[in-house]
């Protein structure tokens, strides 16, 4: 049986894994009518994958595909840069039956080099992954050789160029001052509500455990259909809390599976978000909790930083978080571990929580009323206004709230509204949700 894919490109005959027909029509488009265009999209967003189902299309239609990536090449020097180079090609073109003599120096040889290698086969799509870990000194004047290949087709066959990156890849080659002007771009983005649902029918046509739509609903609302995270929802889901194929998957599995992704997940790209955020925290707080909309501007540092690491989007003409995982996980990850306030919560030693439980549910408004006591007794101290700012008053309330339920055997988690600077606490109690 198959599984969802949680690393790597997805192979459809080992993996679940989403066919996306229309995105391939698309780049087969682009090579039949031999363009070069780059591929724009964060990590984790399906790009190899990608390739990967279009290059089957590609050889039918009488073309050579060749993958390569320059991941870690950003700090080579650059005769190191053009020997790794010629290794990864040549060891692609020999594994196609070509071959190439001439020794990589500088770009010139790299053009003189494509032009031989590509005489000796049909028309060649060329796909570059991890573009933007080009060296710094050898970017211009690669860019300049592909161009110039753009411009002189008779004299090869390189059909069709792909160069492939996360979004910094934009201001590598679009900017005024690029010399690779002739490019197209080709958007990979998220799987649609519809794809997520395709993707978990395999599963459960294969399995044959159910799926509650409740759960394939907030799959598809926690993480808006990014791949990785949705394949790995999926195979948390039913490797760590539905084993049983005979029991279906119920939003009681879900709740512990997103609790665990936002507190003990170590998912290189979920720690990667964490990280780049943390380095524009105050920022970070403006954009989880502000009710002021920012708008977007790659002008700005702190906008250009985060959106080029994934953090935060263009989401209708202002900044946003496009991930609620994300969302939901940089809030926690933001919370304070011990916000010193936790000994002032409970008036006596000898309080009761009884008037916190009704039957078998919980009283939340003598919940919120203690709360407010709290904070006329403690007035500005209940508020970290100075490390917080714009995420003090969540925090307070957060900590308030989560420290009772937890004692009352409850837990809670963060949801994110569409409402700009609105975040709610979901509380979970004996199988019971407020």
């Amino acid at each position: 049986m198959r599984e969802f894919n949680t690393s790597g490109p997805c192979d459809p005959a080992k993996h679940y894994t989403v066919m996306r027909e229309t995105l391939i029509a698309k780049g087969q488009a682009l090579v039949d009518r031999g363009r070069f265009f780059t591929i724009f999209a964060p990590r984790q967003s399906g790009k190899t994958t990608y390739f990967q189902l279009l290059f089957p299309h590609l050889r039918a239609a009488g073309y050579l595909p060749i993958w390569i990536s320059f991941e870690g090449f950003k700090t080579l020097q650059r005769a190191d840069f053009y020997g790794a180079l010629q290794h990864r090609l040549q060891h692609e073109f020999t594994a196609n039956g070509i071959r190439a003599k001439r020794t990589l120096n500088h770009q010139i040889d790299l053009e003189l080099w494509l032009e031989e290698a590509s005489q000796q086969t049909q028309p060649l799509v060329l796909v570059i992954d991890e573009f933007e870990d080009t060296p710094a000194e050898v970017m211009s004047e690669l860019l300049h050789v592909f161009r110039a290949m753009y411009q002189k087709r008779e004299y090869h066959k390189l059909h069709a160029l792909a160069l492939v990156g996360v979004s910094t890849l934009a201001d590598l080659v679009v900017s005024a001052a690029s010399p690779f002007n002739v490019v197209d771009e080709l958007r990979i983005d998220y799987f649609t509500f519809m794809e997520v649902e395709e993707l978990i029918a395999q599963y459960v046509i294969e399995s044959a455990q159910p799926f509650d739509g409740a759960v394939i609903r907030a799959i598809y609302e926690n993480t808006q259909g990014q791949p990785g995270l949705t394949c790995a929802l999926c195979h948390y889901l039913v490797q760590e809390m539905v084993p049983n194929r005979t029991q279906p998957v119920t939003m009681a599995a879900f709740y512990p599976t997103l609790k665990h992704f936002l507190t003990e997940r170590r998912d290189k790209n979920i720690l990667n978000i964490v990280s780049k955020a943390r380095e524009k925290q105050p920022f970070m707080l403006r954009i989880l909790f502000g009710t002021e909309p920012i708008p977007f501007t790659v002008d700005d540092p702190n906008i250009n930083y985060l959106s080029a690491h994934g953090v935060v989007a263009n989401v209708d003409g202002v900044v946003q978080v496009p991930v609620p995982l994300y969302s939901k996980r940089l809030i926690t990850a933001f919370r304070p571990t011990i916000n010193g306030e936790s000994s002032e919560y409970v008036v006596s030693a000898h309080e009761s929580l009884r008037e916190l439980i009704v039957g078998d549910g919980l009283n939340l408004s003598a919940l919120l009323d203690k709360y407010r006591d709290y904070v006329q007794r403690r007035g500005f101290r209940a508020f970290d206004t100075e490390q917080l700012k714009e995420g003090a008053w969540h925090y307070s309330l957060d900590g308030f709230i989560h420290f009772f339920i937890q004692r009352l055997g409850g837990d809670t988690l963060v949801e994110v509204p569409a409402s700009r600077g609105r975040t709610d606490i979901l509380v979970l109690y004996r199988n019971q949700r407020y």
